[in-house]
């Protein structure tokens, strides 16, 4: 039987522009990020941080870099998600640590994250590497499937995608609770990096604006696209 209070969180989910003032309490924001670290990701590498912004002087600083927009400024938790391409290696080390503390390891785990793993993500100096395996499995498609070895910007995608299902979870674990949420991708994307002295391979990949909706905080009625449009079969 299907859940009903999953279909009432979705259902009722939506980007809020105006908030409460009242607080966050500390264990609904725990239990909803702790959510997040459940989401999928490519390989499992999870490349994502969520940056809670409580210091004032960083979150005017932030609503600034967010171009002032009404979520920002109301919302009474604002969190940067943060994607990461470079963390591969650490979290790649990790997962084989967790692996091999449960036991023995299947060979084709260890074989998957020591040597497919690396094959994949790693690009070379200044990324040149990358467009040559790019090509390489461009290549080997024309003649059997094969997957993308991946340049940089690819990695970039995939890091990015992995993010947005983390964010995804975020929000209607927070909608389970009884919050809202608004993602905010118009910002500046440069004034965010440096204010939150984030490293060459990490971005933000959107803001979230945290908190309970006003009566005016849901602007219009939700709009579908026809289910045919995003819906084929073959």
């Amino acid at each position: 039987m299907p859940d009903p209070a999953f279909y009432t969180a979705v259902e009722t989910r939506r980007t809020v522009r105006d908030f409460l003032p009242d607080p966050v309490p500390q264990e609904v924001l725990d239990r909803s990020l702790d959510a997040a670290r459940l989401a999928a990701s490519s390989s499992n590498l999870q490349p994502w941080e969520f940056v809670v912004i409580r210091d004032p002087r960083v979150r005017q600083a932030a609503n600034a870099a967010c171009l002032d927009q009404l979520p920002a400024k109301t919302a009474p938790v604002l969190i940067a998600l943060v994607t990461h391409r470079e963390t591969w290696r650490r979290n790649r080390d990790e997962i084989l640590r967790i692996f091999e503390g449960r036991g023995p390891m299947r060979p084709s785990q260890a074989a998957y994250y020591r040597k497919i793993i690396p094959v994949i993500y790693t690009t070379g100096p200044f990324g040149l590497l990358g467009p040559l395996k790019r090509a390489v499995s461009r290549l080997a498609s024309l003649f059997r499937p094969t997957p993308n070895l991946m340049s940089r910007a690819d990695i970039r995608v995939m890091a990015h995608k992995s993010t947005a299902l983390a964010a995804a979870t975020f929000m209607l674990a927070l909608r389970a609770e009884g919050y809202d949420s608004c993602p905010m991708e118009g910002f500046d994307p440069w004034r965010a990096k440096a204010l939150l002295g984030l490293s060459r391979g990490a971005e933000v990949n959107m803001f979230l604006a945290v908190g309970k909706r006003t009566d005016k905080g849901v602007w219009w009625d939700r709009v579908l696209m026809p289910r045919e449009w995003v819906v084929r079969e073959l």
